[in-house]
């Protein structure tokens, strides 16, 4: 203050002076104020501490923070557009009355958020990737009807089915269908809610242990569209299927749209049979592996787009190496574009070759279903799948049961219990015993050895 007022320079004694007077009157009105709503806000805090029930004055009353008082006005500030929202359907009255008890007055509460919404706009919201779109996936005979679905789908007010249920093994194009109705969806205004159902056990999970379950449950079921990947992950998190549960029911009788996408709904592994019911209860569509015609056809479009020259026969070449999913062309086409710059040379079929060394193993990297694997143990050692998963003592039963126990659980990456369940409901000890037995005895006992390479081998997993 004193060297604001020594810059005005030759100003007379009583002129400062009075200057001063009248900062210092503001300073202290400010200062009342503060201590006026510093009160207020205290005493009303007690009142409604009484009041209402503990859960809502920790989750919505103590974040609260009040920020001016004047002329009867109380206004008050709030993390979230959902706490706003919150406070005035329910807690508005309860607020109201705890403040004018404390004032003595009737004060007028105003309530903003301190992370407002973004007031709507024609804009189209963001997409969450551009290259995800329909005009970018490639059509073939393996994957049309999932195609028609799924476009159909986007078309918000012409689908007659829901849910809509994606399956397929993995890298073709289940999440590029799923993104292309999320972004689709988005254009035309909707809320649309896209997660992995890692995501949503994380989040479900966070809102039990920070005591935001109300939240999370209005986040999730206002949405007008609800997508999930990855479903099949979902496995063996009961407390989190329970909630996935009644998510999925609120939104089904508000009809809101529901798009999974995950393995197969009829061989998922420790999911309950009324969500699995209910995954079955729309429209299930499958994505086959692409046939020659429609790799080349892809290898071509994702060419160009990388703007990377290659000749008809190192399209054949890449398209009949990848037997298995679109995600190995990808890898191959940038590998090839990130080698063709730093060598600055022009591709050719032996100069491909070249550079692709090591995807020759490509052809028989896709992992089978874990039906098919009892199967083939019980054809490769002479013994029945029923005989597998019974109780049954006999050395070579156990031998097979061991077997089948180390290839679901390492090579297939189930979890124990589901290993367990597909070998006659044999509790998680008994897996890990198969799976400590075979690691153990594998580098010293070639019959052990030989056996589970030729059952790999039969069921193409490296």
């Amino acid at each position: 203050m004193r060297l604001w007022l020594y810059n005005f320079g030759p100003l007379n004694f009583e002129i400062k002076y009075l200057i001063r007077g009248i900062f210092l009157s503001i300073f202290r009105d400010m200062r009342e104020q503060e201590l006026d709503i510093k009160s207020l806000w205290s005493k009303s805090l007690g009142i409604l501490k009484e009041e209402i029930n503990s859960i809502n004055f920790k989750m919505w009353i103590l974040p609260i923070e009040p920020v001016s008082y004047q002329n009867n006005s109380l206004t008050l500030s709030v993390d979230s557009p959902f706490a706003l929202k919150m406070l005035n359907e329910r807690l508005i009255l309860d607020l109201k009355r705890a403040v004018q008890e404390s004032s003595g007055s009737a004060t007028k509460i105003i309530i903003t958020s301190r992370h407002s919404t973004k007031v709507k706009s024609n804009k189209s919201p963001k997409p969450k990737n551009k290259e995800y779109n329909f005009d970018s996936f490639i059509v073939g005979p393996s994957n049309e009807l999932a195609f028609a679905a799924c476009k159909q789908f986007s078309d918000f007010s012409e689908t007659d089915f829901n849910p809509l249920y994606v399956y397929s093994n993995v890298g073709l194009g289940k999440t590029h269908l799923l993104l292309s109705i999320h972004n689709s969806l988005q254009k035309q205004g909707l809320k649309v809610k896209y997660v992995t159902s890692e995501r949503f056990t994380n989040e479900f999970i966070r809102s039990i242990k920070e005591k935001k379950t109300e939240f999370f449950r209005s986040e999730y079921r206002s949405c007008d569209a609800l997508i999930v990947d990855d479903i099949q992950f979902l496995s063996g998190k009961m407390q989190t299927q329970e909630g996935f549960f009644h998510t999925f029911n609120d939104l089904y009788l508000e009809n809101k749209k529901i798009i999974l996408a995950g393995d197969d709904p009829s061989r998922l592994v420790e999911v309950e049979a009324r969500l699995t019911s209910r995954f079955q209860s729309g429209l299930v569509v499958d994505i086959q592996p692409p046939d020659y015609e429609t790799k080349v056809a892809i290898i071509e479009f994702k060419a160009e787009r990388l703007s990377l020259q290659i000749n008809n026969e190192i399209i054949d070449y890449v398209a009949q190496l990848c037997q298995v999913n679109i995600r190995q062309i990808e890898s191959i086409l940038n590998r090839l574009k990130a080698m063709t710059q730093l060598k600055e040379e022009i591709l050719d079929i032996d100069s491909a070759k070249s550079m692709i060394i090591g995807f020759d193993d490509i052809k028989i990297s896709n992992k089978p279903m874990p039906s098919e694997v009892l199967k083939e143990v019980a054809a490769q050692l002479g013994v029945s799948e029923e005989e597998i998963k019974s109780d049954s003592r006999s050395a070579q039963i156990v031998y097979a049961r061991r077997i089948s126990g180390f290839i679901l659980n390492k090579d297939l990456n189930l979890t124990l219990a589901a290993s367990g369940s597909l070998l006659g409901n044999k509790n998680h000890a008994t897996i890990l015993n198969a799976v400590r037995f075979v690691e153990g005895s594998v580098d010293t006992d070639f019959d052990l050895r030989y056996n589970l390479q030729r059952i790999r081998n039969s069921l193409k997993i490296i």
